[in-house]
């Protein structure tokens, strides 16, 4: 793989840490580690960025995101039966 532009974000909080990486053209890969200090997070860098290299070898981009297909539309609500037309001289129900 091409050594291009590489970027390495690090987020560490109350000993739980994230590093992410990503180079050109890649997908980011990002883990989440226990680590008490800065130190210990640095010092994991390597180690993730080697995973990172090598899943990148095998595929740079997470494959495409295929949802499920659309719910058919939906079927008409059945029409009323239209009432009978009364016949003639017959009076005509209003309630």
């Amino acid at each position: 793989m091409e050594q291009g532009e590489l970027k390495v974000v690090l987020h560490l909080k109350v000993g739980r840490a994230r590093i992410g990486v990503q180079d050109k053209g890649t997908d980011p890969v990002v883990e989440f580690l226990e680590a008490a200090t800065l130190e210990e997070l640095l010092a994991a860098v390597p180690a993730v960025l080697q995973r990172a290299r090598e899943r990148w070898a095998q595929s740079p981009q997470n494959p495409k995101y295929e949802g499920p297909p659309p719910p058919p539309p939906p079927t008409p609500a059945p029409r009323p039966a239209r009432p009978a037309q009364p016949r003639e001289g017959q009076m005509t129900r209003l309630v």
